[in-house]
């Protein structure tokens, strides 16, 4: 190394050794991109084969059934990666490298995805369609939605106003060029584009875009992180406790954590790999292997002890008339959901409870009065999602309580093939539970939609908050809404959009890249002994400004949302009460809170 014998390399400085390190593990991630490359090949290349197979046998202009089949798969291979986007975002806290890499991936593939449909199917296939299909339309009434058009402006952020900047230049070097006679500020392609835009109910869209940045914030950058630095301190403060009493502790804690909505429980269960396995070498009878058994078993008790408390939450909550609309007793999709469960066919429940997310599931099956039995026999099969994350925790702290770096990288690299196994794992049920639940709205959609008598209640309320939402939307249309509220709106969702990309795609510039299995305590990491309020202070990065710069954008951000909410509601129950009252002056008094 350095020309000097590798004997001698204790005599090197840290700075030294450290980029020796790196050195060394950029040669192993190159080994490792040679080994998985025709792996990965094959995967793409059996993508395309897929896409050729729908499009060349499948796609039929004059076969309206056919072409209806094509189209279902399409969007169907749609959900495929938001599920895969899911699962990414449930091992975040786990893995923030390996949840950012994913979405890169799939972001590319809803893209290339996108493209596909457009260019192949093409918009003749879709507009025939709408006209005789009533899937086709209920599919529209979706892409109309101002939540779906709020995540494609979550999902496109930046691109967006790249895109016609771009297309201004374009239009500039044309004029340059003389190769048009237009004076128009840009190009025709962004002229139709800005014409559609342009019909959007964008002061509706921006507030939804405020609540989906909060919600993602929340799960995958907030709750998430903390709930790994809290993991690693619990890992350091149990280590001098005896077996028996870190195995109840530890139980107890995590049966905590699983009960509270945000969080994960992927970190839950590497954890308890972690603990119990890594202390569990040192203790004799139960050795290294003995408690990866028990981690495994502690962690499916765990899971099967959650399910019965979220159900008993969603069972006496769901009494309430507002939950029950809240929850969606009334939709298609949620009945279809409860006409899987309730049918004897095993592979759909199983599907459902194991591939979705755990506190919605669990307490939609509450609300919805089905078998608690059924429940918790049903989820039975998540064992190996559970077996494989604790298998990760366990491989991360490693046999041996002291190993060499390359006996770290080995172990390290297992582990992340355990955690995205259990990832595989996880899509493919969530992609089952997906078609059953698609097939049962497809099959038995009229029957579903029926009016039910015992959901009277919900129909009730639902008709008598129609006022209201109606004249809150009537408040929202851009072309009512005062200039320095609709600029406090724009520059809200602004600054949201663009806190949250860089979150994203600068996490690493954002924020110390600490894992469930390092210490809090570590010189070289976090540095805050036992102190848990300053191990999360000082996950977010002090050596570059981008870290605090985005957290300080996002509140500020928040705090605007909040201000502009609290203003259109106060403005819909005035105007709510005038129109009751029949008074004729509601514009007067909408300036007056104004």
């Amino acid at each position: 190394v350095y020309g000097q014998p590798v004997e001698t390399i204790y005599e090197y400085t840290p700075n030294d050794k450290n980029l020796i390190g790196n050195n060394c593990s950029s040669v192993k991630t190159v080994w490792f991109l040679l080994w998985v490359s025709p792996f990965v090949c094959a995967l793409v290349t059996g993508m395309l084969a897929a896409f050729c197979a729908i499009n060349g046998t499948m796609v039929d202009m004059n076969d309206t059934s056919r072409a209806e089949k094509a189209l279902k798969q399409f969007f169907m291979m749609v959900g495929v990666i938001v599920m895969v986007m899911w699962v990414a975002a449930s091992i975040a806290s786990a893995s923030m490298r390996l949840t950012g890499t994913i979405y890169s991936f799939c972001g590319a593939g809803l893209a290339a995805l996108f493209a596909w449909g457009y260019l192949e199917i093409g918009t003749k296939l879709i507009n025939s369609q709408m006209k005789h299909s009533k899937f086709m339309g209920q599919l529209m009434s979706i892409f109309q939605n101002d939540w779906f058009r709020a995540c494609v402006v979550c999902g496109f952020n930046v691109t967006i106003p790249t895109f016609f900047a771009v297309e201004v230049l374009r239009a500039k070097v044309r004029r340059l060029r003389n190769t048009t006679t237009s004076k128009s500020w840009t190009t025709p392609e962004a002229q139709t584009a800005w014409s559609f835009l342009k019909q959007w109910q964008w002061a509706s869209i921006f507030m939804k875009v405020n609540l989906l940045c909060m919600l993602y914030w929340g799960m995958s950058i907030g709750v998430a992180k903390i709930t790994v630095v809290f993991l690693a301190w619990l890992n350091e403060a149990l280590a001098s406790w005896s077996y028996l009493a870190v195995n109840i502790t530890l139980f107890l804690i995590a049966e905590f954590l699983m009960m509270l909505p945000p969080t994960p429980g992927i970190p839950v269960y590497i954890i308890m790999g972690i603990i119990l396995a890594g202390q569990g070498r040192n203790v004799e009878g139960v050795g290294y292997g003995g408690g990866l058994t028990i981690g495994i078993v502690s962690a499916f008790l765990v899971k099967e002890v959650s399910v019965v408390g979220q159900y008993s939450i969603g069972f006496f909550m769901g009494k309430s008339v507002k939950i029950q609309q809240l929850v969606g007793v009334d939709k298609v999709a949620i009945r279809a959901v409860e006409k899987i469960m309730m049918r004897k066919q095993v592979i759909g429940k199983v599907a459902v409870l194991v591939g979705g997310p755990d506190w919605p599931t669990n307490c939609l099956c509450g609300v919805l009065r089905l078998s608690l039995w059924t429940c918790c026999w049903g989820t039975i099969p998540v064992i190996t999602i559970i077996g494989a994350c604790v298998m990760a925790g366990a491989f991360l702290a490693g046999p041996k309580e002291i190993m060499t770096d390359s006996e770290k990288s080995m172990w390290s690299a297992i582990a992340n093939t355990a955690l995205v196994l259990s990832g595989v794992v996880q899509l493919v049920a969530g992609v089952i539970a997906m078609y059953y639940i698609q097939s049962v709205v497809s099959t038995e959609g009229e029957e579903l939609a029926r009016t039910r008598p015992e959901h009277e209640p919900v129909f009730e309320l639902t008709r008598a908050e129609e006022a209201f939402r109606v004249t809150y939307a009537e408040v929202l249309r851009w072309d009512s809404l005062p200039k320095p509220w609709l600029f406090l709106l724009a520059v809200s969702a602004s600054m949201m959009v663009g806190s949250i990309f860089l979150f994203q795609f600068m996490d690493a510039l954002c924020f110390v890249n600490f894992q469930v299995n390092d210490k809090v305590s570590d010189p070289d990491g976090l540095n805050c002994g036992s102190n848990l309020g300053c191990a999360i202070f000082r996950l977010v990065r002090g050596d570059t400004p981008i870290g605090w710069g985005a957290l300080g954008i996002f509140f500020f951000a928040c705090t605007l949302h909040f201000i502009f909410s609290s203003y259109v509601g106060r403005v819909a129950k005035k105007r709510l009460a005038a129109k009751l009252a029949k008074t004729p002056e509601v514009e007067d008094l909408v300036k007056d809170v104004a």
